[in-house]
């Protein structure tokens, strides 16, 4: 039984679409292949579109040409069940997606990548409507402002996110700082390329879901330092990508953070460590750790990855 269709050309779609009614996924990147006519009119899109034969579509993606408002209506008259919705580099504007927020209420999962024509608008809507979105992702979209992240802090929306995945948008420290004090549910945190994100900010987010932050990602934010993750306890997967850390920084990290199974550290300076067994004697702490990736210009010997595994028992996997 056909459940997931990623469409990558036009032949037989519509055969597929009558004989495999019970998709849940479907992925797209030309409008063409979901609307039958090249002229459909708004009037039309019950009947002139292939998603009349998919009631049960769950989770859409959308690329490039198909994420317009004409598809976005489409999904909103046909797709009523939709839990996930993925725009990547698409033309849709507020109004093509503010209309799925009011009509698909079991919406739990949203992801704009590249979407420059979707601005603050959309998110105080979201803020307003959509009690069941628990996984929320935004990257390089240019219109998206303080006062849209604002209005997601400053409701109950944010108490409900379980996922949140921000990079290169224009932010500024303090709305960061307010959605991260109101965001107390969180399990996943990513925050990338963001000039504003310093430890202040990610030590908000910590403390404000302190038993149940277990996943973070800081990638290329050039004010955080590293402090900020000592109060992120619990935490069980920790990924940073960073210009440099400092020995005294990661030494603090890893004394805190003793349930830390999975650790990612890439440094773009390589001038942090004097000597391999410091990295060694610190990494060490982590009693708990499972699998370790180390990007930071030190070769170690085959002795020294038998220590490191000697000290950390539970170590598996090393990648240096």
């Amino acid at each position: 039984m056909v459940r997931e269709w990623n469409f990558r050309d036009s032949n037989s779609i519509n055969y597929i679409s009558e004989c495999c009614p019970n998709i849940e996924k479907l992925s797209c990147n030309n409008e063409s292949f979901i609307l039958c006519d090249d002229n459909v009119k708004s009037e039309e899109l019950r009947t002139k579109t292939i998603l009349k034969n998919w009631n049960n579509l769950k989770s859409i993606t959308l690329y490039h040409g198909c994420g317009t408002n004409l598809i976005l209506e489409a999904i909103k008259i046909n797709c009523n069940r939709l839990e996930e919705l993925i725009l990547v580099n698409c033309s849709a504007n507020d109004i093509g997606l503010i209309e799925i927020f009011k009509t698909c209420k079991g919406l739990k999962s949203l992801r704009l990548n590249k979407c420059c024509e979707i601005s603050d608008q959309s998110l105080i809507v979201i803020s307003n409507y959509c009690n069941s979105l628990i996984n929320l992702d935004l990257r390089d979209c240019d219109k998206i402002s303080d006062n849209g992240i604002l209005a997601l802090a400053n409701s109950n929306f944010s108490k409900n996110l379980f996922s949140l995945y921000l990079e290169a948008l224009n932010i500024k420290e303090l709305s960061l700082l307010i959605l991260a004090k109101n965001s107390t549910n969180l399990r996943e945190l990513h925050l990338r390329r963001l000039d504003s994100v310093n430890d202040e900010i990610v030590a908000a987010f910590s403390i404000g879901s302190k038993s149940c932050l277990k996943r973070l990602n800081l990638h290329l934010c050039p004010k955080f330092i590293g402090w900020g993750i000592k109060e992120a306890t619990e935490i069980k997967e920790l990924s940073l990508f960073m210009q440099n850390i400092k020995l005294q920084v990661l030494d603090s990290i890893c004394e805190t953070c003793q349930s830390l199974e999975k650790f990612t550290l890439d440094i773009t300076n390589y001038s942090f460590f004097s000597h391999n067994r410091d990295i060694i004697n610190t990494i060490s702490q982590l009693k708990n750790l499972k699998s370790l990736a180390l990007f930071c210009g030190i070769n170690f010997s085959t002795f020294e990855i038998y220590e490191l595994k000697r000290r950390c028992k539970k170590l598996a996997q090393i990648n240096c």
